[in-house]
């Protein structure tokens, strides 16, 4: 008996380690797998800088697949997934061999005993595509789960399971259904709504919710009995009514841009959902108006990073061309270049704040510009020039900026220009350039920030990198220019500026704009057709400045205008020249000034003359005579004498004098053409070198010289056309009093 026994157990122990041996060559040579498919795509998420999500798109395969790391998943909802579908997951190799036995038995008895497969064989069926409806099938779908289970953990199993699992219609995985059919994301599932969501999988096409209808008993069922395992006994947790719930669609246009990216963006959800709520409501306001369509960029100027993005009104909306990105398409930025220009000229000491500027007709060649509203304010503060936008005196500076000042300074802070700056020439001040939206933001941010251009920052924690290592402004000057263009209330001097704000208009009314800037917040607001059609509506500062107004406003991104550096000073002015005043000056202002840059001289303008009432000419002081008395006299030029009656606005001439011609011994100065310049007029053509000079005050004759041969004479106020000016030109203008000075130019006459 015992040899007997002896017999037939060592042929089992050695068929037993045949088995085991076997096994074990089998688990070494499973081949490793990767853990999803590699045509497997996941919708395109964007999130806001909490790493919250914003909005949702289709994956590749047109459904909602959301892939998370198992920790953001409720763990409310993994505990009700494990109870449901496989208790025993984390104590079986892949294969629950119980579990199997009793789902056999119970198939064989015709009594449902639940079902065999264990997540892991679930993930395996979906990963690779099984179909295990038949005995091949299912041995295939097991040693599938058994090669997972191998090459990684039970942790990351999970994860894929719950990533890729159906959830009814075209939404798989448990973060994208809990958004659609719970308006939560996966890590704010509580019970009710993960028992809910856990049933979905084994059958979507039968339990997927139907919003407004009352759920199947056996769902309901099932639902109590996961309920009571999970240790929960009040029933009315399994009561769960599904409702209707988009999935997020804010900022489209940036979650389009950004769609291979899934970490957090910069945009700060509720300013973007203040920014399209505000734009919406607008919209409708306006809308009598034909204004359909408009686009916002809110951006911090200190970390560049982009708090609010509209790209259109309505990305679903064909009828304006909704999902046409304006933030990223180039458009005529009308005059929001001139802040700018304005900078640079206080730079170069041609202005300050109170500078007077000449407003009036400019004529250059074939290029007759002229002013927005069509009229002419002769002589005007900078400050004023600047916030009502004149064109006149924005050309007047872009004639004297040095070099190619304003080209070069878009170019260097990153405007891309198609052409070079003698395609634009001086009409670049008044936006021949065309821009971005996201361009003009950057630009803004510099000024507002520390002058330093850089580009915009949409990821969380990127830093913005400098495109240049000195500031392109200084920050007296960048202060200058806020003041500049702050606005207060009804232009009160007393009021607190809140912001300052430029706007600009494009070439027949296509495009309005307004940027604003408070503190460290810069909003950037388009106005227009994607499709470029024009609408007399379409003005910056009736129908852009407003928007930008409320947007500040709605978002509580006010506030005061900062102290003004150290370079700064508050001077007393004489309020009519904007110069130092002297003893004469009867009207007196403050105003800012650049330290050791301004151009601030004593006022030359109010002088004290003797007027003998008898003949009402000047004359010497006499103290025996009681007929001549002494008078306080605006000396103009005769150019700022020429704007005034333009303007409508005739001043007082000076008396004629009887003895003197002026006091003043300043030759007149050549303002066209500019020395050492080229110009060109086309062969046979009626043009000539335009020559226009300013003269001092009492001069009313101009004289002048070409290539030392007498040309002609004309008023100090007048521009004198020499017609037959070619190659090397010597100019030389001299005044009624013998004083003059001379320029250097070349005139070239190419064929038409």
């Amino acid at each position: 008996m015992k040899s007997l026994r002896t017999f037939l157990i060592k042929p089992l122990i050695l068929g037993s380690g045949g088995v085991l041996l076997l096994m074990g060559v089998l688990w070494l040579t499973i081949p490793r797998c990767e853990l999803y498919r590699e045509d497997l795509t996941w919708s395109p998420v964007l999130r806001d800088r909490e790493g919250q999500i914003l909005n949702v798109g289709l994956a590749g395969d047109e459904r909602y697949r959301l892939r998370v790391p198992l920790a953001e998943i409720s763990p409310t909802m993994v505990k009700a997934t494990l109870a449901f579908e496989d208790e025993h997951y984390f104590s079986h190799p892949g294969v629950n061999p119980l579990s199997m036995m009793r789902a056999l038995f119970g198939r064989l008895q015709g009594i449902s005993r639940g079902g065999g497969s264990t997540i892991s064989m679930q993930y395996a069926r979906m990963r690779f595509q099984l179909s295990t409806r038949t005995v091949a099938g299912k041995m295939q779908q097991m040693l599938r789960a058994i090669q997972l289970e191998k090459y990684y953990s039970k942790e990351k199993i999970l994860e894929a399971y719950l990533n890729t699992a159906p959830y009814g219609g075209n939404v798989e995985g448990v973060a994208a259904a809990s958004l659609r059919w719970c308006g939560l994301e996966c890590s704010d599932l509580q019970v009710p709504e993960s028992v809910a969501l856990v049933m979905l999988p084994q059958r979507p096409a039968l339990r997927r919710p139907r919003i407004g209808q009352d759920e199947h008993a056996g769902t309901m069922a099932a639902r109590k009995r996961l309920l009571v395992k999970l240790g929960h006994n009040d029933e009315m947790l399994a009561d769960y009514r599904w409702e209707a719930h988009l999935l997020p669609r804010i900022a489209p246009h940036l979650a389009r841009r950004m769609r291979s990216y899934d970490g957090p963006s910069t945009i700060d959800r509720k300013m973007q959902s203040a920014v399209e709520g505000t734009l919406h409501d607008y919209l409708i306001r306006v809308q009598e108006k034909g204004v359909s369509n408009a686009a916002v960029l809110v951006v911090n100027s200190s970390s560049r990073e982009v708090l609010s993005y509209v790209g259109s009104a309505d990305f679903f909306d064909a009828k304006i061309d909704g999902q046409v990105d304006v933030i990223r398409a180039k458009r005529s930025p009308g005059s929001l270049y001139k802040p700018f220009l304005y900078g640079m000229a206080m730079e170069q000491g041609l202005l300050h704040p109170q500078t007077l500027l000449a407003d009036a007709p400019l004529r250059f060649r074939d290029y007759n510009p002229e002013n927005y509203e069509r009229d002419f304010l002769g002589p005007v503060k900078a400050g004023e020039a600047l916030f009502r936008s004149r064109n006149l005196p924005a050309l007047s500076l872009m004639q004297r900026i040095k070099g190619h000042g304003l080209y070069d300074y878009l170019q260097q802070a990153g405007i891309a220009m198609k052409h070079g700056p003698d395609h634009y020439g001086l009409a670049l001040a008044l936006g021949a350039a065309a821009a971005t939206p996201e361009e003009m933001a950057t630009i803004y941010a510099s000024l507002a920030d520390d002058g330093i251009p850089r580009p915009l920052v949409f990821r969380r924690g990127e830093m913005a990198q400098s495109l240049r290592r000195m500031p392109m402004l200084s920050e007296g000057t960048r202060w200058m220019v806020r003041q500049m263009l702050a606005e207060t209330a009804s232009r009160d001097p007393m009021a607190e500026p809140t912001y300052s704000f430029k706007t600009g208009t494009s070439q027949g009314f296509r495009d309005a704009w307004a940027i604003g800037i408070s503190g460290q917040t810069v909003i950037v607001v388009w106005v227009g057709h994607s499709d470029g059609r024009s609408n007399p509506s379409f003005e910056g500062r009736g129908i852009a400045a407003p928007l930008m107004s409320e947007l500040f406003h709605r978002t509580n991104a006010l506030q005061p205008l900062p102290p003004p550096p150290p370079q700064v000073r508050k001077v007393e002015l004489c309020a009519v020249t904007g110069m130092i005043p002297c003893e004469h000056c009867r009207h007196r202002t403050t105003g800012w000034v650049l330290a050791g840059v301004s151009p601030i001289v004593p006022c030359d303008l109010h002088r004290l003359v003797w007027v003998d009432q008898r003949t009402g000419m000047r004359v010497a002081p006499r103290d025996d005579d009681p007929m001549v008395k002494a008078e306080i006299c605006e000396f103009w030029t005769p150019e700022f004498l020429e704007l005034f009656r333009l303007a409508g606005l005739p001043r007082r001439s000076i008396p004629e004098s009887a003895e003197v011609l002026s006091q003043s011994n300043e030759a007149p100065q050549i303002l066209s053409p500019m020395r050492d310049h080229l110009y060109q007029i086309v062969q046979g053509s009626e043009q000539g070198l335009i020559c226009k000079a300013k003269a001092a005050a009492g001069v009313s004759r101009l004289f002048w010289f070409g290539n030392g041969v007498f040309l002609g004479s004309c008023k100090p106020s007048e521009a004198f056309i020499w017609n037959d000016a070619s190659g090397p030109c010597e100019l030389h203008v001299m005044d009624d009093r013998g004083l003059s000075s001379r320029v250097a130019v070349m005139v070239e006459r190419p064929q038409p």
